[in-house]
């Protein structure tokens, strides 16, 4: 059967069913947003037999950092939860991924994510990327935990910005803005994870640094492989911009000047950094076990 018998197969169950015209259509559009997404993320046509409760879980985590709102997140959840109880009767799928979830909907909080990783989240990410990812993913979440770049950055990045020796290391962050730039040290783990990278990187005539196996690597594409570790880690509502968070809280915490945070995320103002001085539950935790004379 193909994807457009499929889904015409589908859409015939919805009128059978009595379903307004309304809501077929809603129905099918949300279909059709997640068939994409899945082809883009996994680099090849559709297959419903391929989809598990994870891509179910990162779809739900690409939502959330693309900024949908709850309510649309769910109705499309609700959307593919029908899909695939369908295409179960139907004998095309053994299972629907739903089945081995608890749950999958969002609350209307949930869409902020957390502002920054804690020291243990850090280290439960990179561990899980270590084993279950690529030298591409691991370079990529090096990047925006370490050097602290946005993800448009981290897909945009060229060859031709990346200096990296064996002590040291930077890569040159260009903005559109009046021919922009900042320079942004790489410190030790950064430096070997994108090094490893580029020694293994298939050659690409755009020069572009992160590449999918479509050619460079989108917005989308990072947001993926940050949600599919983040997963497996066991952590909710992580986003590229909640590792750029955590760089920029880390900095503070060592207790590096607020000039020069700005300075190394791209901010032309302190206003923007300030955020990373405010305690975070953690810190408070921390706070209160060292005040009770307990080892920190």
């Amino acid at each position: 059967m193909t994807n457009k018998q499929l889904r015409q197969n589908f859409e015939q169950s919805l009128i059978d069913a009595g379903k307004s015209a309304h809501t077929i259509r809603a129905y099918m559009t949300d279909l059709c947003a997640f068939i994409h997404w899945f082809e883009v993320m996994a680099g090849e046509e559709f297959d419903a037999r391929a989809v598990g409760p994870r891509d179910i879980v990162a779809y739900r985590q690409y939502m959330i950092a693309s900024g949908k709102k709850p309510a649309t997140t769910n109705r499309r959840l609700v959307t593919l939860q029908r899909f695939f109880r369908w295409a179960h009767r139907q004998q095309i799928v053994t299972e629907s991924p739903f089945e081995a979830l608890e749950s999958v909907r969002v609350r209307r909080q949930a869409n902020i994510a957390p502002k920054w990783l804690t020291h243990r989240d850090q280290l439960a990410l990179l561990r899980a990327v270590r084993r279950h990812g690529s030298r591409r993913d691991l370079a990529m979440l090096q990047l925006m935990m370490s050097a602290g770049l946005r993800v448009s950055e981290v897909v945009n990045l060229k060859l031709a910005d990346v200096q990296i020796g064996e002590r040291s290391g930077a890569v040159t962050i260009r903005s559109g803005k009046g021919n922009k730039y900042r320079q942004v040290p790489l410190a030790r783990d950064a430096r070997h994870a994108l090094a490893r990278y580029l020694a293994q990187r298939a050659e690409h005539e755009t020069g572009f640094i992160f590449l999918g196996q479509r050619g460079p690597l989108s917005i989308p594409g990072v947001q993926y492989v940050v949600a599919k570790h983040a997963y497996r880690a066991r952590l909710s509502h992580v986003t590229p911009h909640t590792l750029r968070h955590t760089f920029g809280k880390n900095l503070v915490d060592e207790g590096v000047s607020l000039d020069q945070v700005a300075a190394l995320l791209g901010h032309e103002t302190l206003d923007t950094v300030m955020i990373y001085t405010r305690p975070s539950q953690d810190d408070l935790e921390k706070a209160v076990r060292k005040a009770a004379g307990e080892v920190v």
